[in-house]
């Protein structure tokens, strides 16, 4: 029989880092920062990708188990020099991060699963004086965001990991699969959680993150969702679309909407989860308050929520929630954006319309309280009330404008045109 040998190579690794761009410096202190320790990596052989290896990157000179997050990478993006910022980053603030390289023509979702399960257990089972699997953090992007709770559920109920403390992070999430109709329902209530969505992201429809959030049995005390905003300063543009961490697809570019976004709510999120740190809790979990949405005082401040609903419709992405591919599909009506919020669709009207700016709202039906949000075309929220159906838009210049309005827990979407 042949013996199959796996190879363990240890060394001081060796980065290309991205050029970095834009007006704004990077984050130069605490949460955000890059850390002050040099950095190692081990590659073992990928059981099921054998010509790309899995590579753990650590603190140079780790000799006993510390925190570890495992890293679900994008689709294609299997290259560690694509990622070398990110992980750099992680392992340089004292955490161990396994990156795990899954194929992506010719293989079937469920092998990809299989590739970074199997892959996060080999490396745990062989690098213990580096992995603590007490105390770890799940983080995936796009394809690795929708396979973020299935892998870390598998692990956290067949492994026992993750006791002494745990969180998924799931950024931009592609479709989820293999969750089953009780997985979500199930899932570990001690679990710390944050759902990444970027505004102009046309690749993956925001339902998607939206769902698995809505329907975790984690309490909204421990979870947010996070809506990142495009923003131009001084000429340049930051994009809050599907590419950040902007690396993570080879455009050799990062900017510091990488650091406050990807790396600060990250550094937040492991030291609250590993720590109990308030502060950080504060930053990662702050359920909307100033030290979590505050963008160093210059780039548009995050947007949180628990209660997270689309404003846009599904036909401007490239995967929609709805799509045969999707196995989650039949949950996309609870999921009401623009194009379906049909519920009182009949039993509300906004008048007149078009409007030089005052605006009336009409509910044919009982109810107990109303809110009522006023959004551009692009997203941002321009005005916020509560129990009051008279709107006065008279500031706001022409154009197109979508009227939110939330009655008890039902909610429609009326598009408006402002005239002079």
């Amino acid at each position: 029989m042949k013996t199959k040998i796996l190879i363990l190579l240890t060394l001081l690794a060796k980065f290309t880092f991205a050029q970095f761009q834009g007006p704004i410096p990077a984050i130069t202190s605490s949460y955000g920062s890059d850390g002050i320790l040099p950095v190692s990596v081990t590659n073992l052989t990928n059981d099921h990708y054998s010509t790309i290896d899995i590579s753990i990157f650590y603190p140079t000179g780790t000799n006993s188990p510390i925190p570890t997050i495992f890293y679900s990478h994008a689709y294609g993006g299997n290259d560690t020099t694509r990622q070398s910022d990110l992980l750099h980053h992680i392992a340089s603030k004292g955490y161990a991060v396994v990156f795990v390289p899954y194929k992506t023509i010719g293989v079937t979702i469920p092998e990809r699963y299989l590739t970074l399960f199997d892959g996060f257990v080999k490396s745990a089972e062989m690098l213990p004086t580096i992995i603590d699997t007490s105390r770890i953090g799940f983080y995936g992007h796009s394809f690795g965001g929708g396979a973020t709770p299935q892998i870390s559920y598998r692990l956290f109920t067949e492994k026992n990991w993750g006791v002494n403390g745990k969180f998924i992070y799931c950024s931009a999430p592609w479709y989820s699969f293999e969750l089953g109709s009780t997985n979500l329902d199930n899932f570990p209530t001690d679990c710390n959680m944050l759902t990444l969505l970027y505004d102009n992201d046309e690749t993956n429809d925001h339902r998607m993150g939206m769902d698995i959030f809505n329907n975790i049995a984690i309490d909204d005390s421990i979870k947010d969702c996070i809506i990142v905003k495009s923003d131009t300063i001084s000429g340049y543009i930051y994009e809050a679309n599907h590419n950040l961490p902007t690396q993570n697809f080879g455009n050799n570019e990062f900017d510091a909407l990488d650091y406050y976004v990807p790396f600060r709510l990250l550094d937040a999120l492991a030291d609250y989860t590993f720590t109990g740190n308030q502060t950080a809790k504060d930053i990662a979990l702050g359920n909307g308050s100033s030290s979590q949405t505050d963008m160093g005082g210059q780039l548009k401040e995050l947007i949180i929520t628990n209660n997270p609903s689309p404003i846009y419709s599904e036909t401007i992405y490239q995967f929609p929630c709805s799509s045969a591919t999707n196995e989650r599909q039949a949950f996309c009506q609870d999921i009401v954006g623009i194009d379906d919020r049909i519920l009182i669709k009949d039993k509300i009207n906004v008048y007149p319309n078009p409007t030089t700016g005052i605006l009336k709202i009409n509910i044919n039906f009982e109810y107990t309280t109303s809110k009522v949000s006023v959004y551009n075309i692009v997203g941002d929220r321009l005005l916020l009330i509560n129990d009051n159906l008279e709107l006065n838009i008279q500031s706001l210049p022409s154009g197109t404008y979508y009227i939110n309005i939330m009655i008890d827990n039902k909610i429609e979407i009326k598009k408006v045109v402002k005239i002079e």
